[in-house]
């Protein structure tokens, strides 16, 4: 066997951190990205938050921009104790995270947080209106603890029972008094006793509504009006009237109506496109939502002037200096490191701004037409169009669209709804998938609900209608991401 060493060169991606911070940064959207930032202010005691100045003229503007420039070189060389330093970063270190330090008394009522009640919260105090024998709050009390978000209790009497060592006959009573507070249905056991508390408290007293809700429920999820009436000797137009009246009256998940007020989510876009007088487009990023950061040019000086702290030009060696020479390495490599993040951050944060609003320009360019006139105008475009155009991957445009929001003159909408498939029609002209969704929508919302139009109907309407050719299983995979029921569940009868 012959040994030999050979030399072979390849190439070979490495991601340095730099740009491994700089790839996560440009996936975040803008909520996410101010959850970094905060995060890093706090474990980084050299970064603070750049106070806005007011600016009236423009050299107060370069003044400005000068302050918030991280290579800023005017900063006064002062002599500084590196010593002190690293005992000042601790200290403010172990400030960030400590929440004895903060006295909200200063805070003013601005700074209170709106309180909601919970589920649990108001079923209690309709509870002690109602009850007087403190072994029934108690009760009471164990039995709305296990009342879910949607108002439904999920233990069994038996279970309770044995659990809080009491009999099943007054506990039933207590559960009873429970399903009859507010908000209707709360406390039951199944979807059937849920919706038969409503009927009480709604007062219906109708014999057959309540004959649907106790066996038919299955049969009403698939509009099977006609078995039902047949064995219940009604008309199906009388069928259809009280699946309504359940449909419009009655709440399934009784509990969300107060699950719902502490849940608020609000969508806050990353970028806003304005339409100006003269018929262009303004891309505004939405930076006032994050903090503005920079590093503090204290620490940043102490890098700078390198060897010229006072410590530095004495010369003594004893052990006291050799310990004071460790301090100051130690207290270089501290700052040169925080600096360093600070530096990738601001750096991944300018990156990400740049790269979205390179790519919106971009899509402004290709979705014009939608932008003046609305969805049906909407182009096909891919990542692989838009990557191409700026010279970027598209893995690139992937990550910088990633769970972003823009407004527009059409309202709010995810930076992906520009992108959509490319279908080709008869003409050999390609057509946007997003507008043939809207086709769909607007033909179903047109038919004739006695008769509804089969997704074979509908393929077979938009070649005669607008000359696009596509099968079936396309309008029907179409008509499922719009959350749109097939035919047979469309259909309704004469009233």
């Amino acid at each position: 066997m012959k040994h030999e060493l050979i030399l072979k060169q390849k190439q070979k991606l490495i991601l340095t951190p730099q740009l491994y911070q700089s790839i996560n940064i440009l996936q975040l959207n803008i909520v996410e990205l101010r959850n970094v930032i905060n995060q890093e202010l706090i474990e980084n005691p050299l970064l603070e938050i750049a106070q806005p100045k007011k600016i009236e003229t423009e050299s107060d503007q370069r003044e400005y921009e000068n302050d918030n420039d991280v290579e800023d070189k005017n900063v006064p060389q002062e002599k500084i104790n590196l010593i002190d330093c690293l005992s000042y970063l601790k200290e403010k270190e172990y400030v960030a995270h400590s929440s004895k330090q903060h006295d909200y008394r200063k805070d003013g009522l601005e700074r209170i947080l709106s309180y909601r009640i919970s589920l649990q919260d108001y079923l209690l105090n309709q509870l002690r209106l109602t009850t007087k024998n403190a072994l029934d709050y108690k009760i009471g009390e164990y039995i709305i603890g296990n009342i879910d978000e949607n108002g439904y209790l999920k233990l069994s009497l038996e279970i309770v029972s044995k659990e809080i060592n009491i009999e099943e006959d007054r506990i039933y009573k207590i559960l009873q008094l429970i399903q009859s507070f507010d908000p209707p249905g709360v406390g039951a056991r199944s979807l059937e006793e849920c919706l038969l508390i409503q009927e009480k408290q709604l007062e219906y007293h109708d014999i057959n509504l309540q004959e649907i809700i106790k066996k038919y429920l299955p049969d009403l999820a698939n509009k099977s009006y006609q078995r039902i009436a047949k064995e219940l000797d009604l008309s199906v137009t009388e069928i259809q009237k009280l699946a309504d009246a359940i449909k419009k009256n009655f709440d399934p998940k009784p509990g969300r109506k107060m699950s719902s007020l502490n849940e608020i989510k609000y969508t806050i876009p990353d970028l806003v496109i304005r339409k100006k007088t003269n018929g262009e487009y303004r891309i505004i990023q939405n930076d006032t939502f994050l903090p503005r950061i920079k590093i503090n040019h204290m620490y940043k000086n102490i890098l700078d002037r390198g060897n010229d702290s006072v410590f530095l030009h004495e010369k003594r060696l004893s052990d006291q200096r050799k310990n004071i020479d460790r301090k100051i390495k130690d207290t270089k490599e501290y700052i040169e490191n925080k600096i360093n993040s600070a530096k990738y951050l601001i750096n991944g944060i300018e990156h990400r701004k740049q790269t979205i609003n390179r790519i919106i320009e971009t899509l402004i360019d290709y979705q014009r037409d939608f932008l003046d006139k609305g969805i049906l105008f909407i182009k096909p475009l891919t990542l692989k169009d838009v990557a191409d155009r700026l010279n970027i991957h598209e893995s690139t445009v992937s990550r910088a669209i990633h769970g972003k929001y823009i407004q527009t003159p059409r309202g709010l909408v995810k930076i992906k709804f520009f992108f959509s498939k490319r279908i080709e029609d008869n003409n050999t002209e390609s057509i946007s998938a997003t507008k043939i969704k809207k086709m769909i929508k607007t033909l179903i919302q047109t038919e004739n609900h006695c008769q509804p139009w089969s997704d074979q109907k509908i393929a077979d309407l938009l070649y005669l209608k607008e000359n696009i050719n596509i099968a079936r299983r396309t309008v029907t995979k179409y008509r499922k991401t719009l959350k749109i029921l097939p035919s047979k569940f469309r259909k309704r009868f004469n009233m």
